[in-house]
């Protein structure tokens, strides 16, 4: 059965932009970087340009131009560049400048007093840990007490000496003059761009104009979708779909979840980006004055549209993978998963570990299988701890970026607060406990000289726990689950049969033992904070 031409038209005008699309959002600067500082939160994106020389070919092929045309927009896009690369460096000249007066000279009381401070500050230091490695010898609990209390001084008298700095009438006239010059820079962006629109639109044909605003929504994508700052929220769903070399009537398929994904994360991309421009005198003022309310208003409705552009691809994805195949389902899924959240689903150091103990050469037959049936135990867990992660990522990510803003805000004006708790670590920590004890577990079923084959198989420490995990934490002996003796008390307590081998149903017994934690030490998943509930 033929195609329908206008369908199969539309799946190539597709792939021709998103292929030029990948090649662009490949360039160096752009992979795998979230947002960026303080500096490209306040400027709004205005440093950088809408629309570059390497963009010609884009609009070549696209809007299928023709020789004289194509000259025409080289002009545009150099007259272009020129302008904003010089608007441009003025303006981060005089950011800079601006930004270097906070600082203040070397020289003057407010920072020698500072840089004092800062050093009696490292002195108690030194000697409060000198005094706790002393422990509990003679005098050493009140030389710690009255260290401490030194120490605080010290700490009360830096927040007040920090809040005047940035009181000051200096500090306050340099941040007006950078709010002033990032507005400037913004209106001249926004200028420059729709003069190169216009000049581009005015020279094309009927038939070109039609194939301008798909050029153009993918455009602001590849231009927006890069600031993204939450996890998931950077990802290019018609670049996923490109990478899997689908055939046209798969792409046909696909093609309406791709159309309502192009039409609708677009204008949510161009929200999020006109509320930061539209606030940004705003939260300029709020940071001048540390009035956190207001700030932290513009921020929040910020985290709302940023949160709106992460669910629209989110969705997109899960469309696509109702409309494959399962197998094809499967692979996009995963696929998607570890690109649009690396940090949760790429490889971890325990799936390699198994997948390595599997290529053992020498395995007994009985060890590899217990492997396979305790690395697919692995796998279900993951599956839980990973969901658990990416539902704590979605609920509290911005939030905790807001609390960062907040303690920031608070430490200028000599406030303090303590950091929360912060739910989407207590799951990593989760998840980390449960490869602690399958990493364990495959230590058991292997000789000292398989482990050693593997790298030594040693734990990682928790944040914070130090050497505090406890004696052998990482060893053979105890641990989470373990077995003294190795492989030699394992098989005493599997081989039921005492033939020297695992049948299928001592194997059941493996199985059972390991998906319950296992061990002689009653630990488990579920102890240790990191299994199901």
């Amino acid at each position: 059965m033929a195609l329908p031409s206008l369908k199969l038209l539309q799946v190539l005008a597709l792939a021709t932009v998103t292929s030029l699309s990948t090649t662009v959002l490949a360039q160096p600067g752009n992979s795998g970087r979230r947002g960026g500082g303080f500096t490209s939160t306040m400027s709004a994106g205005g440093m950088d340009p809408d629309y570059m020389l390497r963009d010609l070919q884009r609009f070549q092929v696209a809007l299928e131009l023709s020789d004289e045309q194509t000259l025409l927009v080289e002009q545009f896009l150099r007259d272009y560049d020129e302008s904003f690369r010089e608007a441009s460096d003025a303006s981060r000249d005089s950011v800079g400048n601006s930004f270097s007066s906070m600082r203040g000279n070397e020289d003057s009381p407010e920072q020698q007093r500072t840089d004092e401070l800062r050093a009696r500050s490292r002195e108690l230091r030194e000697k409060l840990d000198s005094a706790n490695s002393l422990g509990d010898e003679e005098g050493m609990k009140e030389l710690q007490a009255k260290l401490q209390s030194e120490m605080e001084s010290i700490r009360d008298e830096m927040r007040e000496a920090r809040t005047e700095q940035w009181q000051s009438p200096e500090r306050q006239s340099a941040f007006e003059d950078v709010a002033l010059l990032l507005q400037d820079q913004l209106r001249l962006k926004r200028k420059m761009r729709i003069e190169f629109e216009s000049d581009l639109v005015v020279i094309l044909s009927e038939d070109q104009q039609l194939l301008w605003p798909p050029l153009e929504r993918q455009i602001i994508r590849d231009r927006l979708l890069p600031r993204g700052r939450l996890s998931g929220e950077t990802i290019d769903v018609m670049s996923f779909v490109d990478q899997q070399e689908y055939t046209d009537e798969t792409l046909i398929t696909l093609l309406p979840v791709l159309e309502e994904w192009d039409i609708s994360v677009t204008p949510a991309l161009t929200a999020r980006d006109e509320h930061m421009i539209e606030n940004q005198g705003s939260l300029m003022t709020a940071m001048r004055t540390m009035d956190m309310t207001s700030g932290l208003d513009v921020m929040k409705a910020q985290a709302r549209h940023a949160e709106n552009v992460r669910d629209i691809s989110g969705t997109a994805i899960e469309n696509i993978v109702l409309l494959l195949s399962p197998e094809d389902g499967e692979v996009f899924n995963a696929f998607a998963k570890e690109r649009s959240y690396p940090r949760i689903y790429r490889p971890t150091r325990t799936d390699r570990a198994y997948k390595a103990a599997m290529e053992l050469e020498g395995l007994e037959e009985d060890i590899l299988q217990a492997i396979n049936e305790l690395y697919a135990a692995l796998q279900d867990e993951m599956i839980y701890a990973n969901q658990r992660i990416l539902e704590a990522t979605h609920r509290w990510e911005s939030q905790e970026q807001l609390d960062r803003m907040g303690r920031f805000a608070e430490r200028m004006t000599g406030g303090s607060s303590e950091r929360a708790a912060s739910p989407i670590q207590e799951a990593e920590e989760g998840k980390r406990v449960i490869e602690d004890n399958y990493l364990e577990q495959l230590r058991m079923l292997l000789t000292e000289e398989q482990i050693e084959a593997l790298g030594g198989l040693k734990k990682r420490e928790a944040r914070g726990e130090g050497n505090q995990r406890g004696a052998g934490g990482g060893g053979r002996e105890g641990g989470r689950g373990g077995f003294e003796g190795g492989r030699e008390e394992f098989m005493k307590r599997f081989d039921a049969d005492g033939d020297g081998t695992i049948s299928e149903s001592e194997r059941n017994a493996i199985r059972d033992h390991f998906r319950n934690g296992g061990g002689n030490s009653g630990g488990g998943q579920g102890s240790g904070g990191g299994g199901r509930p």
